[in-house]
């Protein structure tokens, strides 16, 4: 009897063993491309199945930490892959992540991970970002950090230095959610005198957007810089074409910058708009009104070496003073409204070399790729350039300056309209000069281009020769249908005026389409 029993507790312990024993099978799942946000997950789950032992395609897919679960049941095909989101997660969190199919009647793990998703904090990605409501929290910003301006900020003519610098560059995102950024004065020595000088200083895969800047004044009076220098009001300069500005205006804005006053050993360029100094990336919906550029650049020409070395580069634009990238994302929707850019050369040393001035309205100088669109400006440009009394004649700069941009290169404009006026003053006649109502050069056609107002170059020798002293750069000449100038337009050239009458008459409203252009010509 005792024998019996035994045998009979070891059957039943074998059996219920068997019983207990997890499902074994061949299939398995799979989970890659996992993306954590602050409070939201992502990834993809493929379910392999060699031997077709589950019972069906259906499964259920689990995300569990120590307090917090959620699951979701999904349909997955043969050879098949989807992509499963879960949200309303805790941030900061580790997550498990299991997944479930069905053999013989009983649920089969197919795939386990303990910590396969690991939530962030708030600001470390765009969707959740950190709510900035004060000037304090707005200066001490982490430059890899995302951030939403929940208020406007009036600083009260404070001033301070660059927020991010070349070594460690804004790679984040700020949300101005159309606030106010005003009253800022760049005024103290110690914060002006920077290579990248703006309120963001150097960025590089960011977003800057839906930012209103008002009354912000750079002023770099207390101690000029020498050297490479990028200057803006937003930002200095942009290193990545993954850059985005877009739907930011700038009003009652002053920008004043003097550059390489008696330099004696090092050459070095100038790259200098309101908005930025040089910039890549998508820019777009730009609007600047009421405000003023103002520069005073000595030693403008040279070599890179020698007691006599000076600059050989200076690119100002109204807007931006550089567009450069070897693959251009959008550039577009730009207007520089009753503003003006004015501009002083003064060759305080003997040049080496000839030296290239690019100054536009909006662009000093474009060598992006991507075609730009929808330019606006009725913008003043007026330029001085006096050389130094010992420079030859045959090594005087070279001058670039249209109503809209100095040169273009790489790309096409595309539906774009100058309406202000461009004055030079020379005192000696410059090596060459280029000019037009909308772009000195270009080496690209241009589709919709309408010039308005005046060009006046005037050197106290009256001899100045202008290559160029047409309406439109040559790329551009053969395009009458395209590219139109307004019956009030001039361009004189040392008392010669420039017969535009091969270019037509056009008004605004029957010529351009643009939206971004009409509605702002009847605000």
């Amino acid at each position: 009897m005792k024998r019996f029993i035994t045998l009979t507790v070891l059957l039943l312990t074998l059996l219920l063993v068997a019983c207990t024993q997890p499902v074994k099978s061949n299939a398995r799942a799979y989970v890659t491309s996992v993306v954590a946000n602050t409070q939201d997950a992502s990834f993809r789950v493929e379910v392999r199945d060699p031997d077709n032992e589950l019972e069906h395609r259906t499964f259920v897919i689990k995300i569990e930490s120590a307090s917090h679960g959620l699951e979701e049941v999904i349909e997955i095909p043969k050879n098949g892959v989807r992509t499963i989101n879960f949200e309303n997660l805790n941030r900061e969190t580790t997550y498990a992540v299991r997944v479930l199919g069905r053999k013989a009647g009983a649920d089969l793990e197919l795939y386990y991970k303990s910590d396969a998703v690991k939530t962030v904090k708030q600001g470390d990605v765009e969707k959740d970002p950190l709510m900035i409501s004060t000037k304090e929290e707005f200066l001490n910003m982490d430059s890899k950090k995302h951030y939403k301006l929940t208020a406007d900020l009036d600083f009260q003519d404070e001033s301070f230095a660059p927020l991010f610098s070349s070594g460690a560059p804004f790679n984040g995102s700020f949300d101005g959610d159309n606030h106010t950024i005003k009253n800022i004065n760049l005024v103290a020595e110690s914060d002006v005198y920077k290579s990248y000088l703006s309120i963001f200083g150097y960025a590089s895969k960011s977003t800057i957007k839906n930012i209103k800047f008002d009354n912000i004044t750079i002023d770099n009076a207390s101690k000029p810089y020498i050297g490479i220098h990028y200057v803006g009001i937003v930002v200095s300069k942009i290193s990545n074409n993954e850059f985005l500005l877009d739907n930011i205006e700038i009003t009652n804005s002053d920008v004043t910058i003097k550059h390489n006053l008696n330099q004696s050993a090092t050459n070095r360029n100038l790259y200098i708009g309101l908005l930025g100094g040089s910039l890549q990336g998508t820019i777009s919906n730009i609007t600047i009104k009421d405000s003023s550029l103002n520069v005073i650049q000595n030693g403008v020409n040279g070599t890179y070496s020698g007691a006599d070395a000076a600059t050989t580069g200076t690119y100002i634009g109204g807007v931006v003073g550089l567009i450069e990238q070897d693959k251009g994302i959008n550039i577009s929707n730009i207007a520089f409204m009753d503003s003006e850019v004015n501009v002083e050369i003064n060759q305080d040393k003997k040049s080496l070399g000839t030296g290239q001035i690019y100054i536009g309205s909006i662009f000093g100088s474009y060598r992006s790729d991507k075609n730009v669109s929808n330019l606006v400006s009725n913008g003043q440009i007026h330029v001085t350039h006096t050389k130094h009394q010992d420079t030859e004649d045959t090594k005087l700069d070279m001058l670039y300056v249209g109503g809209l941009v100095g040169s273009m290169t790489k790309a096409s404009l595309q539906e774009a309209y100058f309406f202000g006026a461009v004055e030079a003053t020379l005192s000696h006649p410059l090596n060459r000069v280029y000019t037009g109502l909308v772009a000195a050069q270009a080496t690209k056609s241009g589709v919709r281009i309408l010039g308005g107002g005046s060009i006046l170059v005037q050197s106290s020798t009256g001899t100045q020769i202008v290559p160029t002293s047409e309406v439109y750069p040559y790329t551009w000449r053969e395009k009458s249908s395209e590219v139109k100038v307004l019956s009030t337009s001039t361009i004189t050239i040392d008392g010669q005026l420039a017969d535009l009458s091969g270019f037509g008459v056009e008004t605004p409203d029957t010529f351009l389409t643009s939206d971004f252009i009409k509605n702002l010509l009847a605000a």
